[in-house]
């Protein structure tokens, strides 16, 4: 095979060895994503729930921020309660006026109508009988108390007492307030602190809200209070409607309320389960309620955490599985509201993430191997078209010379081996190692080669004997002793050569591939058979 055949062989080799090394690697490198794809899945999916739970929870807290903030709220409670005292106030105006009406017609004088006015006002209620009406006049530098309807032991007293400074929240005195306030707009709110009795004792400084109006015929102020402590009582109760009510997730989201109280656990809304609503939580429920405030307490306020609860499955079976929750505290109320969701279905859908995942790696994988396999194809191809274009060299007939004629050889000294090296160099019969030659060719060139080299030996060996020193004869036995040297020479001579012509058949019969095509032989291998020839003469001459 000549250089570039091998050449593009070599490198088709490299080729071949570099593209597995890098479709190893590659193949390699497409796993490793396609595990961090499905982790990235996972943890996006995880990341996802998480921040749904949050906002979930955020909007529940609002939702009873919001309440909560509004009963608190001077405009809010005046809107809220606002129209129950107004509407009180009205009606104890349309009463004044009625009474005014009559004295200006004569039917009654201005005490009697007075006296039948705050008799008839004194008996009016409203919110559940703890709403009553009171009327002030506008005298300065303090009102006097016209009638009270709680409290007739105030009537005609002056209502300087510095207990009634409690208005606005800067200290003023509240009736002083009302008169200032009606007297410049006609009517307002006034917003103040004052206990409160209940079945469980007094609360002091509950924050109250008074609505007053001016009547300005008689000079005369009608105002009406209500504890706005109720607000809050309604904002809870309004807080925990709005929270049973508030779903997610096609309905089955919901939120809890608990009490933030370890020593004394109460559940306050649970939707799904309501009959635990006012309960106090016991066992696993309430170790892990108890979990939920020290994560709001370790956590700033808010936090997540994971839990194993038992799930009811779609064939009714009860197991365990894992549940996020996200829980918050309310400090105002002293509430933790949550909600939580099973995230079992966050590993379903990772398990589906990770088949399709797969199925993709694995139709890629398919097509860098097709595709290599079709790389080797077209390289093996484009070789086999260039050792057509560069084929094997053809073997070459050696010229054949002329069988060289013996020349007579003069009497010299023994051959050194280097002579013997020179001659072989100079043989008739040599040939390139680059050549080639049929087997019968050979058989006949070595022939001939032979005898040239036994008849120029045997010379060789002639006058060698001659020259050699013998033991003390007569001439006709010095003949006939040298006639048998030779003798003896020339038959151990020709049974050498004879033996190794027959094993130079034997090679070339071997080499013989068929009767109409000889094997082609290389002249370095016809060599080897002339050197033995060689050898055989120059052993008997030596």
């Amino acid at each position: 095979m000549n250089t570039t055949a091998k050449t593009a062989l070599t490198i088709m080799f490299c080729f071949i060895v570099a593209l597995v090394i890098i479709l190893t690697f590659t193949i390699y490198h497409i796993l490793e994503k396609g595990d961090e794809e499905i982790k990235k899945y996972r943890d996006e999916e995880i990341g996802r729930v998480r921040q749904s739970l949050r906002d979930y929870v955020d909007i529940a807290y609002a939702t009873i921020e919001v309440n909560y903030q509004n009963a608190r709220d001077k405009a809010f409670l005046e809107k809220y309660y606002g129209r129950s005292s107004k509407n009180m106030v009205e009606v104890a105006e349309n009463i004044l006026q009625s009474k005014a009406q009559a004295v200006e017609q004569g039917e009654l004088t201005l005490q009697e109508a007075q006296t039948q006015a705050t008799a008839e006002i004194s008996q009016l209620r409203y919110d559940k009988g703890n709403g009553y009406i009171w009327i002030i006049d506008t005298t300065s530098p303090y009102p006097k108390m016209i009638m009270h309807a709680a409290d007739p032991s105030l009537n005609d007293q002056m209502m300087d007492d510095p207990k009634y400074n409690v208005a606005l929240g800067k200290g003023q005195n509240l009736y002083l307030a009302a008169a200032e306030l009606s007297q410049q707009h006609g009517k307002g709110f006034i917003d103040y602190l004052w206990a409160k009795t209940t079945p469980d004792g007094v609360i002091p400084d509950v924050q109250m809200l008074a609505y007053v109006k001016l009547f300005q015929d008689w000079k005369w102020v009608i105002g009406t209070s209500v504890y706005v402590d109720e607000a809050i009582d309604d904002a809870i109760e309004k807080s925990q409607r709005d929270i049973r009510q508030m779903r997610y997730n096609n309905g089955e989201g919901y939120f809890w309320i608990s009490s933030a109280n370890k020593s004394n656990l109460q559940m306050i809304v649970h939707p799904d389960m309501p009959s635990l609503e006012g309960k106090i939580l016991e066992g696993k429920l309430k170790n892990l309620h108890q979990a939920f405030i020290e994560t709001c307490e370790n956590q700033g306020g808010s936090g997540f955490k994971d839990n194993m609860v038992p799930k009811t499955t779609a064939d009714g079976r009860t197991i365990e599985a894992p549940k996020k929750y996200y829980v918050k505290l309310y400090e105002p109320l002293d509430w933790v509201i949550g909600t939580g969701v099973y995230v079992d279905s966050i590993e379903l859908a990772v398990a589906e993430k990770q088949a399709l995942v797969k199925e993709q790696i694995n139709d890629l994988i398919l097509k860098l191997v097709l595709a290599s396999i079709f790389v080797v194809l077209l390289i093996s191809i484009l070789s086999y078209i260039m050792s057509q274009y560069f084929p094997l060299e053809k073997p070459q007939r050696p010229s054949v010379t002329k069988k060289p004629q013996p020349t007579p050889v003069p009497q010299r000294a023994p051959i050194s081996m280097a002579d013997q090296i020179a001659m072989k160099q100079e043989l008739p019969g040599t040939y390139s190692t680059a050549a080639m030659l049929p087997a019968n060719e050979c058989m006949k060139m070595i022939q001939e080669i032979s005898k040239t080299l036994i008849a120029e030996q045997s010379k060789l060996l002639v006058a060698t004997i001659g020259h050699l020193p013998q033991p003390m004869m007569s001439q006709s036995d010095e003949h006939e002793f040298k006639v048998n040297e030779l003798k003896q020479a020339t038959e151990q001579l020709a049974s050498q050569n004879s033996q190794t012509l027959a094993d130079l058949k034997k090679w070339a019969d071997a080499k013989q591939q068929s009767p109409n095509q000889p094997a082609p032989v290389g002249t370095v291998e016809i060599g080897k058979y002339n050197n033995k020839v060689m050898n055989n003469l120059n052993n008997m001459v030596s």
